[in-house]
């Protein structure tokens, strides 16, 4: 697997979450014509009102706050695209524990397609899935990574792939997961994380 070498000024190109939503907004009222994107904008639209939704609605758990509280400062370096569904619901989680911990979470984003050097070294099964989370510390050292979606989801999908699901069915699946674990299970995942810098 590559390895990817982080610096300030590449660190300083990413988008806050705030630059990610107004940026899917602004590529939704003017999306470009070639045939890939045009496939993108309904997936886009469906993850934008999703994360109008979540923005609103999640809680972070006293256990992670608690952790989090104890935790070093970090850089979270999230690799995502509006067009994916897993980051829909994973990224703003990402971005309200940076909102409600400014002190010890930097939220970086960086688009996959745009930064194909940074995927390539955090692939999951030789594939570029995503959400990938990066953890770094104040020397830019990578302290540990997490993604495209919660484990039991993702034993989950390679059952639906094995069987066989069509790709809109397994869409159907993945949202009525995400709505019933309600975060749940992403939060204990990243306490055991960031529990084990």
């Amino acid at each position: 697997m590559a390895v990817f070498t982080f610096n300030e000024s590449f660190l300083e190109s990413a988008l806050s979450y705030d630059q990610y939503r107004k940026g899917l907004h602004a590529w939704l009222k003017h999306p470009p014509a070639d045939e890939a994107a045009v496939k993108m904008i309904l997936y886009t639209q469906k993850n934008q009102d999703l994360m109008d939704e979540y923005d609103q609605a999640y809680r972070i758990g006293d256990a992670l706050r608690a952790t989090v509280e104890k935790a070093p400062a970090l850089t979270w370096v999230v690799i995502t695209e509006g067009w994916c569904g897993d980051a829909a619901f994973n990224v703003p989680m990402f971005a309200l524990l940076e909102d409600v911990f400014p002190e010890k979470i930097k939220l970086r984003l960086f688009l996959r397609d745009k930064n194909p050097e940074l995927m390539d070294a955090y692939l999951t099964e030789g594939g570029r899935s995503i959400p990938k989370l990066v953890l770094l510390d104040q020397d830019l050292k990578d302290k540990g990574t997490w993604g495209p979606r919660p484990a039991p989801l993702m034993t989950k999908v390679g059952e639906w792939k094995e069987a066989g699901d069509p790709l809109k069915e397994m869409i159907r699946k993945t949202k009525e997961w995400y709505d019933a674990d309600q975060t749940v299970t992403l939060q204990q995942e990243l306490n055991t994380l960031l529990s084990g810098i």
